[in-house]
C-alpha cells in the first residue's frame, strides 16, 4: 500500500484559483525554522547553530508532530557528528514520544542500534568530522596533498588545485576547445603523489583518454600511458607508497566489455595489469607495503557488493567483507593494518574498518562514522592520517513562483512546498489540468536506493507515493504527464550497471505500468512526450566525431523516424528538448560546431529545416537545465548563468524572434522547470539534489596517537 503523507504547502496551491504564494499559517514558523536549520547543517556545515535552530523548530512545532520528530532526528545526527552523547537522548525521545511517525521512529531506532554497537558514539573519542568546502560546479574527483594544504579537482575540463587554507583555486591545465575540424581536449580524475610534488590525471581527446603526469604547479605535463584498446575514461585511485606507480582502472573501447586494474609507471614504460578473478568491480587500493590489492565487486543483485583482497605476488583471492549490504570503496589506512570501506548495512551510508593481518581479515567490521552522505567518494589520506572524502547531501526542494505572462517578469518571490522529510524533492511537473503536481522524493525509506514518485493534490495539499514496481531513475529525467492526467512517463534502469534507461507509462493510482521504449543502448539523454500522448521524442548521441539524432517514436506502433541530426560533443552535454503545446515543434538546446557556443533551435516535429532562436556561451548552461514552453506557445523558458556569481537565471525566449528577456528570477541550484496551464505559476527545483559528490569533508584524528 502506498504511504500517505500530509504536506502543508503554500496557500496558492490549496485552492486552484488563488495566485499568491505564501506558506501555510498553521505551521510556517516551525517549518521555516527547520529549513533554516537544515541549510545550516548541510550547506554551511555549522552544526552547533543547526542544533539551536532544530531545538527552536521543535518548540514551535505545536501539533505538527512530523516537523518535531524530523527535527529531533536531524539534531541527533548533528550531535553524532560533533561526538556529543546528546545524540542518544534525541533519538530516544523520537522512539518514546513519536512512535506514530513510523519512518522517523525506525530511523531513530537504527541510529540507536549503531550507537550501541559503537559503544555510545559512532566514532572514537577525539575524532572530528569537518566540512571543508562545497564545490558549486565541477567534480571533486581528486585527492588531498600529503600535508593537507591542497586538494585537486576538475571543472570545465581543466584540473584545478584548491588551497584549503586561503580558499583560492589555481588552474593547472589549459583545455583546448575544439572546432568542427579539430576535436577538443579535457581533463578528468586527478591524484596527488605521496611526496606532494606531482599530479597524475586523465586527459581525453573526445572519448579517447590517456594518463598524464605534471608538476604540482602544472609544469612539465607528459603522457605516461596511452593505449587504443584501453582508452575510455580511466579512473585513477592512488600513487603507490614508493611514488613509482599509479593505480588505475582502465576501461576498454565502447562495447568491448574490457576493463582491468593496472599499475602505471609514473616515469612511463610497460603497464602491469592486475588480473582479478571477480568481475564487475569499481574501486581499489594498494597496501602501503605494496603486497596486496583490495577492491570491491558487485554481487548478483544491483544493491549488493563485497570486498576482496588479492596478493600481488601470487595467491588466491580472499573475501575480506561479505554481507547483504552495499560494501565498497575500500582503501588501506596509512598504517597498513586496517582497510577503511563504506557500507549501508545500518540503513545509511557509513565508514567502517576491518583489521587485516598478513592478507587475511581479523575479527568483524567496526563502525567508524555513520551517516556520511548519500553519494560518497573516497579521496584519500594525508600524511598525518586525516581522511578526506567527498559527499552529496541532497537538499533540493520544489518551489513555486508566479510569472506575469504578458511582461515576462516574476511577480513574487518563490516559496517552497513544505515536505515531511529532510531529503530532496526534485523534478516537479504540473498535470495537464493543473490539479496535481508530480515530483520525485529522494528521501527514500530504509533499504531503497531509488527515487520515489510523488503525486501532490493542489486542492487538498495531500501527497502520496505511487507504488512503482521498478527502480526509478534519480537523474536526470523529468516526469511527463499523459493527456488524460491518469498516468505519467518515467525512466527506469534497464541494466544492473545503470548505463541504460527504459521508459514506462505508469498509472498514478495503481503503479501499473507498460513499457514505452526499451533503451537500445547507453546514451539516451533526454525525452519528452507529445501533448496527445501518442509520440515519444528522444535524443541519442552519435559515436565520436558523428552527430546524434532527434528521434520520434510512435508509442502504439513502435515506428521511429529521425527528425534531425544535431551535434553531440563529448564533455559538452547533449540536446535538451521540449515539445510545443500544439505538438508541432521541438525546441532543443545543443552545442554548435564551434564548441564554445550553445544554440537554442526550433525544428518541426515532423522534420524539416532548423531555425536558431538564440546563441549563448557553453559556460552559461548546464546539462540539467531543461526547457519548457509557455502554454500559449509564444515563448520558451530556459536557464542561463550570466552573472559573475554564476547563479542560474530564468530567461524567456520569444519564438517569433527578438531579444531574450530576463525574468528577474536568479535562484541558486535552479533546475527542472514546469509551468502551470494557467501560464502564471512556475514550479522548479532548487538546492543541492546532485548525485555528484561535491562537498569536501575531512575525518580527523582517526588513527591512535603514538605512545610517548
Amino acid at each position: 500500500m502506498p504511504i500517505r503523507q500530509t504536506l502543508l504547502i503554500s496557500s496558492a496551491l490549496v485552492g486552484l484559483a488563488l495566485a499568491p504564494i505564501a506558506l501555510s499559517q498553521r505551521a510556517s514558523r516551525a517549518e521555516l525554522r527547520f529549513q533554516e536549520a537544515h541549510r545550516k547543517e548541510t550547506i554551511d556545515g555549522d552544526l552547533k547553530s543547526a542544533i539551536d535552530l532544530y531545538r527552536k523548530a521543535i518548540a514551535e512545532a505545536g501539533s505538527n508532530r512530523v516537523v518535531a520528530a524530523q527535527a529531533l532526528v536531524r539534531m541527533g545526527e548533528c550531535y553524532e557528528k560533533l561526538g556529543d552523547a546528546e545524540a542518544r537522548k534525541a533519538y530516544e525521545r523520537v522512539v518514546r514520544d513519536f512512535g506514530d511517525q513510523k519512518d522517523l521512529a525506525e530511523t531513530a531506532r537504527t541510529r540507536l542500534a549503531a550507537l550501541e554497537r559503537a559503544g555510545g558514539l559512532s566514532h572514537p573519542p577525539g575524532m572530528t568530522l569537518r566540512k571543508v568546502w562545497a564545490l558549486e560546479r565541477g567534480w571533486l574527483e581528486g585527492s588531498p596533498s600529503p600535508d593537507g594544504r591542497y586538494h585537486s579537482f576538475h571543472e570545465a575540463g581543466d584540473v584545478f588545485l584548491r588551497d584549503l587554507v586561503t580558499g583560492q583555486n589555481r588552474r593547472l591545465t589549459n583545455r583546448r576547445w575544439g572546432t568542427a575540424q579539430e576535436p577538443g581536449e579535457y581533463a578528468g580524475v586527478s591524484v596527488i603523489s605521496g611526496d606532494g610534488k606531482q599530479i597524475a590525471y586523465s586527459w581525453c581527446i573526445e572519448e579517447n583518454c590517456e594518463i598524464r603526469v605534471m608538476g604540482i604547479d602544472g609544469s612539465n605535463p607528459r603522457t605516461v600511458f596511452r593505449d587504443k584498446e584501453y582508452g575510455r575514461w580511466p579512473e585513477l585511485y592512488q600513487w603507490t607508497a614508493d611514488g613509482k606507480q599509479i593505480l588505475a582502472l582502465l576501461l576498454g573501447d565502447k562495447g568491448s566489455g574490457k576493463g582491468e586494474f593496472a599499475l602505471i609507471p609514473a616515469a612511463g614504460g610497460p603497464v602491469r595489469f592486475l588480473k582479478t578473478p571477480t568481475k564487475f568491480w569499481w574501486s581499489a587500493s594498494v597496501s602501503p607495503d605494496g603486497r596486496f590489492l583490495v577492491y570491491d565487486a558487485y554481487g548478483e543483485k544491483a544493491d549488493e557488493s563485497d570486498i576482496f583482497l588479492l596478493p600481488l605476488e601470487g595467491g588466491q583471492e580472499v573475501p575480506l567483507v561479505r554481507s547483504p549490504a552495499m560494501d565498497g570503496g575500500p582503501v588501506w589506512m596509512p598504517d597498513g593494518k586496517k582497510v577503511l570501506f563504506m557500507s549501508d548495512r545500518t540503513g545509511t551510508k557509513g565508514l567502517w574498518t576491518i583489521d587485516v593481518v598478513d592478507g587475511k581479515p581479523q575479527g568483524l567490521p567496526r563502525l567508524l562514522k555513520d551517516g556520511v552522505g548519500r553519494q560518497v567518494r573516497f579521496n584519500g589520506f594525508t600524511r598525518r592520517g586525516d581522511f578526506y572524502f567527498s559527499a552529496s547531501t541532497e537538499t533540493g526542494a520544489v518551489y513555486v513562483t508566479e510569472l506575469d505572462p504578458v511582461e515576462g517578469k516574476i511577480l513574487r518571490p518563490p516559496a517552497p512546498i513544505a515536505q515531511r522529510s529532510a531529503g530532496s524533492s526534485v523534478a516537479p511537473s504540473w498535470s495537464p489540468d493543473g490539479r496535481w503536481l508530480a515530483y520525485y522524493s529522494l528521501s527514500v525509506p530504509k533499504g531503497q536506493r531509488a527515487a520515489t514518485l510523488m503525486i501532490l493534490s493542489v486542492e487538498t495539499g495531500e501527497a502520496r507515493d505511487v507504488p512503482v514496481k521498478f527502480e526509478l531513475v534519480r537523474r536526470p529525467f523529468h516526469v511527463h504527464w499523459f493527456p488524460d492526467g491518469k498516468s505519467v512517463l518515467v525512466g527506469a534502469y534497464a541494466s544492473p550497471k545503470r548505463d541504460q534507461v527504459d521508459f514506462y507509462q505508469v498509472d498514478i493510482q495503481t503503479g501499473d505500468h507498460r513499457l514505452v521504449l526499451s533503451s537500445p543502448g547507453p546514451g539516451i539523454s533526454h525525452a519528452d512526450l507529445s501533448p496527445d500522448g501518442k509520440t515519444l521524442f528522444f535524443y541519442t548521441p552519435g559515436e565520436p566525431k558523428q552527430r546524434g539524432g532527434l528521434i520520434s517514436r510512435d508509442i502504439e506502433t513502435g515506428l521511429e523516424r529521425e527528425i534531425a541530426r544535431v551535434p553531440y560533443l563529448a564533455g559538452f552535454g547533449w540536446a535538451m528538448m521540449a515539445v510545443s503545446p500544439d505538438g508541432k515543434h521541438l525546441a532543443f538546446r545543443s552545442p554548435v560546431d564551434e564548441r564554445e557556443w550553445t544554440a537554442l533551435r526550433l525544428v518541426p516535429a515532423a522534420g524539416g529545416e532548423l531555425r536558431e532562436l538564440c546563441r549563448f556561451r557553453q559556460s552559461e548552461t548546464d546539462i540539467s537545465y531543461e526547457l519548457t514552453w509557455t502554454p500559449d506557445g509564444r515563448n520558451v523558458l530556459m536557464l542561463r548563468r550570466t552573472g559573475k556569481d554564476g547563479i542560474p537565471e530564468l530567461w524567456r525566449i520569444p519564438i517569433a524572434g527578438g531579444e531574450p528577456q530576463r525574468t528577474g528570477l536568479p535562484v541558486e541550484g535552479m533546475g527542472f522547470l514546469s509551468i502551470h496551464p494557467d501560464g502564471r505559476r512556475i514550479a522548479f527545483e532548487s538546492g543541492n539534489p546532485s548525485v555528484e559528490a561535491r562537498e569536501l569533508w575531512v575525518l580527523e584524528n582517526i588513527l591512535p596517537k603514538p605512545a610517548k
